[in-house]
């Protein structure tokens, strides 16, 4: 059989150790992968490269995706006929495609055209629904503490409060997790229950009670009562850029307790870094599991790790939704961890 693999929606770390495992099975199994670049949009355009393990080898343990990706929505722009027209040229039989919510989403399309589509959860942010874990995520979350666990005595050596803006979008996960491996006394979370003004009121209550600068994580997808924004932009799928709210929260911040917070975006650089373990251990698992489900026949699945087992989904049911946290978990357990 002749597979296609294509990585959407924005990188991480663990997509090509993803890529490395995939070509190596299949290779060994007299299979044959075909890399579409930039996700949809070469599929569009039928841009694509062979792949083997021995190319893909070098990039083992590096992040990002040597296949690069793109918010390219055929769907939307009415071109679906291209996709299927792609892979008749290539002589594909079936696609792996591993992304977020969106890149699942047309993944479940073409699924539903008649093609042989099996999914793979990937997105820093955790927030598909029906897996434990999305590829990447794991990574996202050592990096963000690490990063700011080795800011922090600067922070509090020059008694400078700190605001730590995390990805994530409208879930809560990364920030929770940040806050969690992190000396963090607040953490704003796009599901809440923390709200502006009780954030500042912890981070005062820190300081009075320590005598030290304190920290808060904040999500870059929180809603800020009061305060307009203007038109934010927004990708091939709608999605709003949301990124630099920390610096609004910090300038609110200053000016409700005159000391002047020095504010961190970690941006990008939450996909960055070597794949940890568990992310390693998840690539394996989730390149042979799907080339499993396509060999035995089965179709329009995703591959996933759910209460802790390995085992396959229907992508439509993953398509068009979001995994959220808990407010009410989120506030008993703020309780109990915040510093």
């Amino acid at each position: 059989m002749n597979f296609g693999v294509l990585t959407g929606g924005g990188d991480s770390a663990g997509i090509n150790d993803f890529l490395y495992f995939l070509a190596k099975r299949l290779e060994s199994e007299g299979h044959t992968l075909t890399g579409f670049r930039s996700s949809w949009l070469g599929m569009v355009n039928n841009d694509a490269i062979s792949l083997n393990s021995a190319m893909l080898a070098p990039h083992r343990h590096t992040p990002s995706t040597m296949l690069g990706s793109e918010r390219k929505n055929p769907i939307k722009d009415g071109q679906m006929d291209q996709v299927l027209a792609s892979l008749e040229d290539r002589k594909i039989d079936a696609m792996i495609c591993m992304g977020g919510d969106d890149t699942l989403g047309v993944a479940a399309h073409l699924s539903e055209l008649g093609f042989k589509v099996v999914g793979a959860p990937q997105t820093i942010d955790n927030d598909l629904r029906f897996t434990d874990y999305t590829l990447g995520y794991d990574t996202a979350v050592r990096q963000a503490a690490t990063c700011i666990n080795s800011m922090i005595n600067s922070n509090v050596g020059h008694d400078k409060d700190m605001i730590a803006e995390v990805m994530g979008r409208d879930a809560g996960w990364l920030a929770f997790a940040t806050a969690l491996n992190t000396p963090a006394c607040a953490c704003m979370c796009p599901e809440g229950p923390m709200e502006l003004e009780e954030m500042i009121e912890r981070m005062k209550e820190y300081k009075k009670r320590t005598g030290r600068a304190g920290l808060a994580i904040v999500s870059e997808g929180i809603e800020l009562k009061g305060v307009d924004r203007g038109e934010l932009r927004k990708d091939a799928f709608g999605n709003v850029y949301t990124a630099g709210v920390g610096h609004i929260v910090g300038d609110i911040y200053e000016k409700a307790t005159g000391r002047k917070p020095r504010v961190q975006v970690m941006g990008y650089l939450l996909r960055g870094g070597i794949p940890s373990p568990f992310d390693v251990d998840l690539a394996l698992s989730f390149a042979n599991l799907a080339v499993d489900l396509i060999l035995e026949g089965k179709t329009g699945l995703m591959v996933t790790r759910l209460e802790g087992r390995d085992q396959a989904v229907p992508l439509r049911d993953v398509a068009g939704g979001k995994k959220y946290m808990d407010p009410k978990f989120l506030e008993t357990q703020f309780k109990r961890m915040l510093a």
